[in-house]
């Protein structure tokens, strides 16, 4: 612009290079927004393309792990039910009706030999004293002496021997074909009482109708005599041993619990002046008898009859021996009684006058 120009004429030179810029300026335009329409296109392109072949990209895009949710289901342990020895034991549900016997040696017993025929006679006389208290079941039963009393010393010094055990296993064979319990009987001699006890107990650890008798009459724990020649005093001592380890056998080996029996044959001396007097009392002091109710002692009466007023006799020596002394020591639950068939041959009480004692005998035995 020329500054020497009056100024009107300056006015419109300005106007003119005004304007002329403004031309410049929009013939540019033009450029410019034609590159912003392009890539807009160029974008939206791109997204097309992008949205097409999204699940093409998805399927083989690695997909992301699902979690695997565990759920815990708690199922709770159940207690253990605890042995029971009640379960399965012969006392009081039953009625024991056993034969008695050492091996071979048929002046003992009726259960000498094992034969049908004893086996026969054995079931009928069971079912007579079902038939009179059909409310206790009979348990059909062998009382075997296993510890035999003897004359001689023999090489041990113990005036006894042991049945060979082959022998007690045939009886062992024989009761559990046909469901008899069997009772080893032990009479000791001098032997020492727990040292045979224990010689035996296994039988009653393996087998569950294996059960233990001890006879007073043969046993004498402190060589104070010799069997068959002397009378025995026995201790409240000498069986409570037998009694804890007869007892502690049911939890111990998961069998059901035990019957001890002891026989007697003679009086107790808890009211004599001298209880240790063997002309006077066969157990001692029979009210220091250990109470344990995890075995059941049976008191079982063995005298002898086969004379005139014999049942009188051993009633009252029942009455003396099991019916008073359960009331006065509370330490034995059940009553024994024992018959021969040959010795009380004219004088032998019936299953019925037997079960007329009160209480009723649990555990009754038959000699010959």
């Amino acid at each position: 612009m020329d500054r020497n120009v009056s100024g009107p004429q300056r006015e419109v030179q300005m106007y003119d290079v005004t304007t002329q810029k403004l031309r410049a300026h929009t013939r540019r335009r033009p450029g410019i927004s034609a590159f912003l329409i392009a890539g807009i296109l160029i974008l939206i392109l791109i997204s097309l393309i992008v949205i097409a072949l999204n699940p093409l990209l998805a399927h083989f895009s690695p997909q992301p792990k699902k979690m695997l949710v565990t759920t815990h289901v708690v199922i709770p342990t159940p207690t253990p039910t605890p042995f029971d020895p009640d379960i399965g034991a012969v006392l009081p549900e039953h009625r024991v009706v056993a034969f008695y016997a050492v091996p071979n040696a048929e002046p003992t017993g009726p259960a000498y030999q094992l034969t049908p025929e004893m086996l026969s006679n054995l079931k009928a006389q069971g079912a007579a004293y079902e038939q009179v208290d059909p409310s206790h079941p009979v348990q059909l039963a062998i009382d075997l002496v296993v510890s035999v009393p003897d004359a001689a010393a023999g090489p041990a010094g113990t005036y006894s021997h042991h049945v060979d055990p082959d022998v007690i296993q045939s009886y062992i064979d024989f009761c559990q074909k046909n469901s008899l319990i069997l009772f080893l009987d032990l009479n000791f001699g001098l032997a020492p009482v727990m040292r045979e006890v224990n010689f035996f107990l296994p039988y009653l650890e393996r087998y569950s109708f294996v059960h233990l008798a001890i006879d007073p009459e043969w046993m004498f724990p402190r060589h104070d005599g010799l069997p068959g020649v002397n009378l025995s005093n026995v201790r409240a001592s000498d069986l409570n041993p037998i009694i804890q380890a007869v007892a502690e056998i049911p939890m111990k080996y998961h069998v059901p619990r035990k019957i001890l029996m002891i026989h007697q044959y003679r009086g107790d001396g808890d009211k004599l002046k001298n209880p240790y007097d063997a002309g006077q009392a066969e157990i001692a002091d029979k009210k220091d008898l250990l109470s344990d109710t995890r075995v059941d002692v049976v008191i079982h009466v063995d005298g002898v009859g086969g004379y005139l007023g014999d049942k009188a006799d051993k009633s009252t020596e029942y009455n003396r021996w099991v019916t008073q002394d359960i009331q006065a020591y509370h330490n034995f639950s059940y009553g024994g009684f024992k018959l021969f068939y040959h010795i009380e041959k004219n004088t032998l009480m019936t299953p019925k006058e037997v079960l007329a004692l009160k209480p009723a005998p649990m555990v009754i035995t038959y000699g010959n």
